[in-house]
């Protein structure tokens, strides 16, 4: 009868322990799920944005193209730890060290633009100066 009661409690043992590793997996994978998540965001901006200024850049001169909660385009997402973007007139740079910088092309202007909900408002202006095409960005209402 011992021998009974001590085996019974080693599957108990071993159950607890299954469990367990079971519920921490299950977390790291829900975290790792989370994080992937944020980056696939950070990339879709990288790449809407980069297409916006190409597109202005080939509109007519003084053309604009507006992208905020109110206008057709709406604003562009972010992850959620980007709470400011600054422009630095082709390079654009994030508040958070886990996003790299990246430089778009004909781009011009240096601002900086808080992100508000998640989604970054912003303008962009077909600009030409001594027969150079550059894309302008400007803040909303601006």
């Amino acid at each position: 009868m011992k021998k009974g009661i001590v085996s019974q409690v080693f599957i108990y043992i071993f159950v607890i322990i299954v469990i367990a590793m079971v519920l921490l997996f299950g977390f790291k994978q829900v975290v790792n799920l989370k994080n992937l998540t944020e980056k696939s965001v950070y990339v879709a901006f990288k790449n809407d944005f980069s297409k916006a200024v190409d597109s202005v850049y080939y509109l007519n001169k003084g053309s604009t193209l507006v992208f905020s909660e109110s206008s057709r385009n709406k604003g562009l997402g972010l992850p959620n730890k980007i709470k400011k973007i600054c422009f630095q007139n082709n390079k654009v740079k994030f508040d958070s060290e886990l996003y790299k910088d990246f430089i778009v092309d004909n781009l011009e202007g240096e601002l900086c633009i808080d992100v508000a909900k998640g989604k970054l408002n912003f303008k962009l202006e077909n600009n030409v100066e001594n027969e150079e095409v550059k894309v302008k960005i400007s803040g909303v209402g601006t």
